[in-house]
């Protein structure tokens, strides 16, 4: 069985102009090396491998913003709902093999830490669980982003209510029956 909070000692050879790179930002994030390539790590075992798999491109928020911007609200909730049925269960099932809400929360808080989609906040209050997705695209990213993320509740039979504003998608979820 692997621990996930055990360290291990690896040596890699990487280019001189890696390494120097690598103390640039690290130094820029006022974080050691080893914390910025654990990080890189994570990303790529977390996130990045799958999405591979699923040809995810990496585009700025304001480019998807003035994308969002220039499309008609129908087509904007149409077209973010059928991609999100046609890429978030695969995408689920191919990282952890299951569907549940488990699977699905974690699936949210990658697309937060790994595509910096929205930022995550989840709290539990009043036997429900409210989760806070905030971004910087706008009233249509919030037809986006909820509209994306519908499909894959509605797939594991969960209720969902969704509020939205220009800058956060809100999600609340009854816990238990």
């Amino acid at each position: 069985m692997i621990r996930s909070d055990r360290t291990v000692t690896r040596s890699f050879r990487i280019s001189e102009l890696s390494l120097k790179a690598l103390q640039e930002e690290a130094q820029t994030q006022n974080i050691s090396v080893n914390t910025l390539v654990n990080q890189i790590i994570l990303s790529y075992t977390n996130f990045d491998k799958y999405a591979k798999k699923f040809n995810f491109i990496r585009l700025s928020s304001l480019a998807l913003r003035y994308i969002l911007e220039a499309i008609p609200d129908e087509a904007v909730i149409r077209a973010s709902y059928n991609a999100g049925k046609e890429v978030s269960e695969p995408f689920i099932l191919a990282k952890h093999g299951t569907l549940n809400l488990e699977t699905v929360l974690e699936y949210l808080r990658s697309l937060s830490i790994y595509a910096n989609l929205f930022e995550y906040n989840e709290v539990d209050k009043d036997e429900k669980k409210v989760i806070t997705l905030m971004h910087t695209l706008g009233g249509k990213g919030s037809l986006f982003i909820a509209h994306f993320i519908q499909p894959i509740f509605e797939r594991i039979g969960i209720n969902a209510y969704f509020s939205l504003s220009d800058h956060a998608v809100v999600i609340e979820i009854k816990e238990g029956p």
